[in-house]
This record gives C-alpha cells, structure tokens and sequence, in this order.
C-alpha cells in the first residue's frame, strides 16, 4: 500500500513538472503571436514609373545586309602576262583609270600590219573607183575592193578591241580592294585582279512576312544600325519592293537606299533595320521591366496610397500588345498615371507594403 502511495505521488509531481513547462511554453507562444498580430510587416523598397498614354508608331524589326550600288570583281577576259600595276591595294580609283596592262607585245604587231593592209586595201579601193568611173574597170572590181578596204577596216578595229582588253582599266570610280596579282604573273581569262566597290550610297536588301505586304510602299523610311557602330543609326528610304512573294519562305523582298558620305559602312555589313509601317496609334506604354510575363498571364504591380498613410503594391492583370527599346504597349489593365513598379517585383505579394527609391532605375 505504501509503495502504490510512492508511485502515485511521483506521477503527481510529473503531472505538474511537465504540466508547468507546456504551459510556459504555450503562454510565451501567445504573446508572441499577439506581439507580431501588432507589428507592421517591413515594407518593400521598389522602383516604379508612371504609365502614359503616348503615340505608338507600328515597327518591324528584321535583320538586313548591305550592297553596293556598284561593286565588281574585276578580272581578266584574255590570258597573258601582267607587265604592269598602275594602283596600290585599298585606294581610290576613278573611272577608266588603269589598274592593270598585260603584255600586248603580239597584238601591237598584229595592229602594225593590219594597219598597212587597211592603208593598201583603201589605196586600191580609191583607184578602182577613178577606173571605174573611166568605164576601166567593173562593177565587180569595184565590190571587191570595198570588201577587202571594209575587211582590213574590221581587222584594226578587232586588234584595238584587244589591246583596251589587254588595259584593264576601273569600269567606274570606287574603292580598289586587295590586288591579287603580281608582275609577271600568267592570268587566263576569268583570272581575279581586284575587288572594286562604290560605297555612297549603299543598298541595304532585307524581307519581311507577307502580312505586311499592305502597309509596304516605296519612300518609308527605314533605320540600320551595326555592331561596328552600336551608338549610330544610319537612315535611309525604301526604293524597290519585291515583284512576287517568295513561295519558300512566304517574304517579299524589300531593298532600301543609305547615304554613306564618310564611307564608314561596307558592302557585306549586316544589321538590324527598323521600318515604320502602318498607321501610327495612342496607347498606354510602361516600361517594359514593369512587366512579369508568365504562361498564366502578364500582370504588373500598380502602387496605392500615399506617403502619409503608407504605399501598398496591388497585382494587376494586364495585356501586353507590343514591346520594344525598353518599352512595352499595354492593351489592357492600366490607366494613363498608373504608379507600376519597375524593379523590386520578386520580393513583392499582393497588398505588401512598399517604399519608393528611384534614385536608381533598371
């Protein structure tokens, strides 16, 4: 008996041990959970912009390539020796300047002597005529000294033909590149020399979908900028548009003009170009960093309140129609002097406070 008084005892003070501890427990759990029911949660520092009802002008962006208006490889049309170069690699040429003679040695003989035959052939022509006249000689002599005066007259001429082949000269003024022959060298026909291109202006030759072919017109203005040049943008005019719609790819093919007076764009360059097409409209524009995209949907954050009572960010909704140099045009879910925030959003919740610091902006 005394011993189950032992062991209930024991219980008892077990009961109140642990029964003590849980309970001290349970009150320093409660007056936390008033202690934060009171306190403010910390508030979020965000960038934001006020959204604007601006002008959008439509733009097609594609990647275009440069042509010169005038650009040749020059080569050879007869074989032969090289026995001159009369331009250094890289400079300017003007039309019909010399760049290169080969060795006319053959042909300047060949034109010596037809030149005696063409003096004989017109003496014995002028001499069949005053025969002629005095009923000494036929009709048929005189023919026959007209062809052999034509035909020596044909021969000097073909001779004179090869040797301005035999000169090859710049078909118009440009830009000579890298020469690709040296004194002495056997060229054939076909045989490269030089490179020679116009470079002001240039053409610039890009595509553009089918979709598009309405709002196409010849005089748009379009503007090329390369990563040669990141912080210029060369402007030009469209001046061709394609005669059909490519069957493969579904493009028409469009070909724009470029003034190039310092001749800092080359031939083969390419870029992007930007066209403005279509008909110019209002909408409300935000920065394109204002924008959370998601498969489930595009929203923004739009802050509420004021500095007196306390900011708070509000997810919204909204569709994006179009986008582009930072900028996003948004179809629906904001109004013209919206407070977005523009950076900050991945830290943000519905209804969380906020504190605005734009001194630096994304």
């Amino acid at each position: 008996m005394r011993k189950r008084r032992q062991v209930l005892g024991m219980l008892v003070v077990l009961v109140v041990v642990f029964g003590g501890l849980f309970g001290a427990k349970y009150y320093a759990n409660h007056r936390a959970a008033v202690a934060a029911q009171h306190r403010a949660a910390p508030t979020v520092a965000v960038s934001t912009a006020v959204a604007r009802d601006a002008p959008w002008n439509p733009e097609l962006n594609v990647v275009g390539s440069l042509v010169a208006v005038e650009g040749t490889e020059i080569t050879a049309q007869i074989a032969g020796n090289v026995t001159a170069i009369a331009f250094r690699s890289g400079e300017q040429v003007k039309r019909g300047q010399l760049l290169v003679r080969l060795d006319d040695s053959s042909q300047q003989a060949q034109l010596h002597a037809d030149q005696a035959r063409l003096t004989l052939a017109q003496a014995t022509l002028e001499r069949t005529r005053k025969l002629y006249a005095a009923h000494a000689a036929s009709q048929s002599d005189l023919q026959t000294a007209e062809a052999s005066a034509a035909g020596a007259q044909a021969a000097l001429e073909g001779d004179q033909a090869i040797l301005r082949k035999l000169d090859i000269a710049a078909p118009f003024a440009g830009k000579a590149g890298i020469r690709a022959v040296s004194l002495g060298q056997y060229v054939s026909p076909g045989t490269a020399i030089v490179d020679l291109q116009r470079y002001d202006p240039l053409l610039l030759d890009f595509s553009l979908p089918q979709s598009t072919v309405g709002d196409l017109e010849v005089g748009q203005a379009v503007s090329f900028s390369v990563s040669a040049y990141p912080k210029q943008v060369f402007a030009g005019k469209v001046t061709a548009l394609g005669s059909r719609v490519d069957p493969a790819t579904r493009n028409i093919a469009l070909q724009a003009t470029l003034p190039n007076p310092h001749e800092v764009l080359r031939p083969g360059m390419y870029g992007s170009v930007r066209l403005t097409a279509g008909q110019a409209k209002h909408g409300i524009v935000v920065p394109d960093s204002a924008i959370t995209y998601s498969t489930f949907g595009d929203n923004v954050y739009v802050v509420d309140g004021d500095a007196a009572h306390g900011l708070i960010a509000h997810q919204r909704v909204v569709q994006v129609a179009d986008q582009r140099n930072g900028l996003a045009l948004v179809a629906s879910g904001l109004a013209a002097g919206d407070t977005v925030v523009t950076a900050g959003q991945q830290k943000l919740r519905d209804g969380a406070g906020v504190t605005v610091n734009n001194s630096v902006q994304p």
